[in-house]
């Protein structure tokens, strides 16, 4: 008999927040097929990415945070 997803659903929710992360990883995995995608795309795509990502700080379009704020933000949110 299948576990109702309601259920697994608000375990989910309790789990701490590293345990929630993976299981929302290995989730999407599930529903993508990535089998046909090239290892070196997906770095060069991420590389791009935070290239542009840094080029718009650069050019005062983004604000950075300093890594003491978000790590304090992360460990209110855990508690």
């Amino acid at each position: 008999m299948a576990i109702p997803a309601e259920v697994i659903e608000k375990e989910a929710i309790a789990l701490p927040r590293e345990d929630k992360a993976r299981l929302v990883m290995h989730l999407l995995e599930s529903i993508e097929d990535r089998s046909n995608l090239d290892p070196r795309l997906l770095e060069q795509a991420w590389l791009a990415e935070a290239d542009r990502r840094y080029q718009a700080y650069l050019r005062g379009e983004e604000q950075s945070i300093p890594a003491e704020e978000v790590f304090a933000d992360l460990r209110a949110d855990d508690h």
